[in-house]
């Protein structure tokens, strides 16, 4: 089995950065960020569903997205409905735990969905690019100020102050902890929309990514199985289906699996992103510098090449361009896509190959 990692001048151009990088630990500003000139994000085109560049029902024009705030702990597994997520975000918030963000088509659209848990500050500035509703249970400090600065609480459905958005499951709230047992559906957010006055609709529809028009891959490696650890608790493995075209996810040694359907975690397109990381002043809280940028991996297709990520201010999208340093946009194939952010201190746990190894294992 041959292993590959991302090259020595791309974790080289990823350490400048974090050197770069001035740490933020008062309260957020309209300015913050701002470091990356201005990018504006790509209109969809129409009849393109924005998060996955595919031609598809339940998207229709004008629907903001649903950005769905997902525990992501042992206790709470199953989860449920994130095999029909769009898009999948994954990052550490605090202690060396990840959250999932799960973004579906619209409001109405979200499956039967949960555990939902509470808000952090670098997934709102993952999802105010995209015009989402935010479904969530509360927030950190930080998330809080972000949302009320970009005047964002009328696009936000909060269980938390809401009753009406979550739903306790009893069954399970028997054996688990109360924070790991509520559930919404597109259903329940859609009443909860209406009660609320929560802003489901937009006159701007903007792509996640550069799309490709035909599906296309990668050409800087083999990829059939990619481990990524985010802290000593988190990792997830991806292998390489090549009868789906898909990449299995795997998380803790086990199959990631989603409740509803007991079907593993399936994705077109896997991005790894490194970036600097550290601690907002309580000590306990992850703060994502996203104002720098970073290098990382685009995989897909059995696939990888190596990648730069910019991003700056939090309202600024997300950008995904060459590595080569002209910032020419990567395109990514059409399809549901996982995008993990890792902490720069976990690269040299990062690994690609070109076979498929033990997934109850890390890579030796």
């Amino acid at each position: 089995m041959r292993t590959r990692k991302l090259r020595a001048a791309a974790l080289a151009l990823a350490a400048a950065l974090a050197l770069c990088a001035c740490a933020r630990t008062g309260p957020v500003s309209a300015s913050a960020g701002a470091s990356q000139p201005a990018y504006e994000a790509l209109p969809a085109p129409e009849g393109i569903d924005p998060l996955t560049g595919l031609v598809q029902e339940p998207w229709q024009a004008g629907d903001r997205p649903a950005a769905v705030m997902l525990d992501n702990v042992q206790a709470a597994l199953p989860q449920r409905g994130v095999s029909e997520a769009s898009i999948v975000y994954e990052c550490v918030t605090e202690s060396g735990i990840t959250r999932l963000m799960a973004l579906y088509p619209s409001v109405g659209s979200v499956p039967s969905t949960g555990p939902v848990r509470s808000a952090r500050d670098q997934f709102v500035q993952l999802m105010l690019p995209l015009g989402a509703v935010l479904v969530h249970a509360g927030g950190s400090t930080t998330a809080a100020q972000m949302l009320s600065l970009y005047r964002w609480e009328d696009k936000c459905l909060n269980g938390y102050v809401q009753a009406d958005v979550l739903t306790l499951d009893t069954e399970r709230n028997a054996s688990l902890a109360i924070e790991h047992c509520w559930f919404t559906s597109g259903v329940q957010l859609a009443s909860a929309a209406q009660k609320y006055g929560a802003d489901t609709r937009s006159d701007t529809t903007l792509l996640a990514f550069d799309f490709a028009d035909a599906p296309r891959t990668p050409a800087e490696g083999a990829a059939a199985d990619v481990y990524l650890r985010f802290s000593g608790y988190a990792n997830s493995r991806l292998q390489y289906d090549a009868a789906s075209a898909r990449y299995l996810k795997w998380q803790f040694g086990q199959p990631h699996i989603d409740g509803n359907t007991g079907e593993q975690l399936a994705f077109d397109n896997v991005l790894v992103l490194f970036a600097e990381c550290g601690k907002y002043d309580d000590g306990i809280l992850t703060k994502i510098d996203f104002s720098f940028g970073g290098v990382g991996v685009y995989i897909s297709r059995g696939g990888f090449e190596s990648i730069r990520w910019l991003k700056g201010a939090p309202e600024q999208p997300l950008r995904i361009v060459s590595a080569d340093g002209t910032e020419t946009s990567v395109r990514i194939n059409p399809g549901k896509t996982y995008v993990a952010v890792v902490p720069l201190e976990m690269y040299g746990y990062f690994t690609v190959s070109d076979t498929p190894g033990d997934p109850t294992r890390p890579p030796q």
